[in-house]
């Protein structure tokens, strides 16, 4: 029986740690409007945002995630999360995060 127990959590361990995914908003800086159309890439893994500049992205847990956004017009932008000592990231630290882009000719861009 233990050894039942000892398998099935083992299963959903390996199953939360396989499904990480990074989502969010992007938005203008300037309007605050959902900019769609964003590319949104992560090791190979891509992605471009909806109507309401939301985006879900899927992410390897045990690494470092690093999201490059881009958009013709706009300074495009890096994002890094660090996954916690277990090699997993918080729902904070991975679920709906506002990103605000900054046009090209803005005074923020770089």
């Amino acid at each position: 029986m233990k050894a039942k127990l000892n398998l099935i959590v083992l299963l959903l361990l390996l199953c939360s740690c396989t499904n990480n995914t990074f989502s969010g908003y992007v938005y203008d800086y300037d309007s605050e409007q959902p900019i769609i159309n964003v590319q949104i890439d992560s090791n190979g893994n891509k992605t471009e945002t909806d109507s309401t500049g939301y985006f879900i992205l899927k992410v390897r847990p045990n690494k470092m995630c690093k999201i490059v956004l881009r958009k013709e017009g706009y300074s495009s932008k890096k994002v890094e999360r660090k996954p916690d000592s277990l090699g997993l990231f918080s729902k904070t630290n991975l679920k709906d995060v506002k990103i605000y882009l900054f046009e090209k000719n803005s005074d923020f861009s770089e």
